[in-house]
């Protein structure tokens, strides 16, 4: 199960000064001759993010507003779970544990700032402005920010899960020139029923390959094609052979990939610390969100107020 958030603290260590940094990346090529894999570094996109954030925020409180604040509700025992929430409470006030499915819905849609609510999904699926699930939108912004082309491309997507595998594969595919945004790829979507050698065929085409089913070395060397990126959102927890403690994994073989691959993602490091950074962004959207409609209910008091007398 997913950790679902409530509105509102944006963590104090999140909104210290920061060093700004950029990135810089080389073009992206497919099939040229070249070496080992660019590493793209989440936390250094992460990074400026939280930057932009922290900005925004300040702004916005120097303005005269309240700081936003975020509440964590942490839902079942999955790991991705618990390591997602883990770094999230360090921006975070409270955590319980209650059923996710009771409480999805019955969170103001405005302040669903991970976007588990069934109007941001339907929303997100018309390719209309709304909340965009935490981690989706990071793998989205990593694809963005490190200049990987989308239109026209082929994607594969390991993994349907309606909070993450199959957000990602409707930013991908959607239109560019619609309201929200779209990728303008050709996707393809892969489960647990897909078969191993079936799954070959479609990475061995894609030019994006994203994981994000859960299993520990599902995408190997000889799947990927060459120069392709390999975006790797799986957090698996396994007992290191060497050291016999436990360790996160994703999904892909990365030393072995990273031979063959363009860009690449580590586990940890990767789309974990964008995951965060994009929930501290929705926070400060949604708070700016709720206050505009506090203050639109406001104005119809007092005009009913005028009204009545």
């Amino acid at each position: 199960m997913a950790a679902v958030s409530l509105l509102f603290t944006l963590a104090t260590r999140l909104l210290r000064p920061a060093q700004s940094c950029s990135l810089h990346h080389r073009p992206f090529r497919l099939s040229a001759v070249r070496n080992e894999a660019v590493v793209i570094s989440g936390r250094k996109l992460a990074k400026q993010i939280k930057q932009e954030v922290r900005q925004e925020v300040e702004e916005w409180v120097a303005s005269g507003h309240r700081r936003p604040h975020l509440s964590v509700i942490l839902v079942g025992e999955n790991p991705a779970s618990h390591s997602y929430v883990l770094n999230k409470t360090r921006a975070a006030a409270d955590v319980e544990h209650i059923d996710e499915r009771k409480i999805c819905n019955a969170v103001s849609p405005d302040k669903d700032v991970d976007g588990f609510h069934v109007i941001n999904v339907g929303r997100m699926c018309l390719d209309q402005n709304s909340m965009l699930p935490a981690t989706p939108w990071g793998v989205w912004e990593i694809i963005k920010r490190t200049g990987i082309p989308t239109l026209g491309k082929n994607v594969l997507v390991a993994g349907r899960s309606k909070n993450v595998g199959m957000p990602i594969a409707v930013l991908l595919h959607t239109d560019g020139a619609h309201e929200r945004p779209g990728g303008d790829a050709t996707v393809t979507i892969s489960h647990r029923y897909t078969p191993k050698e079936q799954l070959k065929k479609h990475t061995a085409l894609a030019d994006i390959v994203v994981s994000a089913a859960g299993i520990p070395n599902l995408i190997t060397a000889d799947m990927i094609k060459e120069g392709a990126a390999v975006i790797d959102v799986g957090i698996n927890r396994i007992q290191d052979p060497i050291t016999a403690k436990p360790k996160l994994v994703g999904d892909v073989d990365f030393e072995g990939v990273r031979k063959k691959a363009g860009y690449i993602t580590p586990v940890p490091g990767g789309v974990g610390p964008m995951t965060v950074a994009m929930l501290m962004k929705n926070t400060i959207i949604a708070a700016k969100k709720v206050l505009r409609l506090e203050e639109r209910e406001v104005l119809k008091s007092k005009e009913l107020g005028v009204a009545s007398n």
